[in-house]
C-alpha cells in the first residue's frame, strides 16, 4: 500500500491523496518506492484535460527513489539500488 497524489477528474486541482496498492513487477520491470517525483509538461495536459480524458490517474514520471523489488529477468538492478529517471 501507497500513498499518491490522484488526479480525479481532468480540469480540477490536483489535491486527493488516497492509498493505492502497487502490484509486484513483471517480467523486466522494477517496483520503485519513490522519494522524489517532478511534474513536466505532459502532467500538466492531464489536469487540463476535459473531465472525462482518461483520470484517475497518478501524475509524476520523473521520479527518483530505491528499488524494492525486481521482476522476473531484471539482472543489472537490485532491490536497494537507488535510480532516478
Amino acid at each position: 500500500m501507497t500513498r499518491a497524489a490522484l488526479l480525479e477528474r481532468g480540469g480540477t486541482p490536483l489535491q486527493v491523496i488516497d492509498d493505492l496498492t502497487v502490484a509486484e513487477p513483471h517480467a523486466a520491470k522494477v517496483r520503485l518506492q519513490v522519494a522524489h517525483a517532478g511534474l513536466c509538461h505532459s502532467d500538466l495536459y492531464f489536469i487540463d484535460a476535459t473531465p472525462d480524458a482518461c483520470p484517475p490517474v497518478v501524475l509524476g514520471h520523473e521520479v527518483g527513489g530505491i528499488i524494492e523489488s525486481v521482476g522476473p529477468g531484471v539482472t543489472r538492478l537490485s532491490p536497494g539500488d537507488h535510480v532516478r529517471r
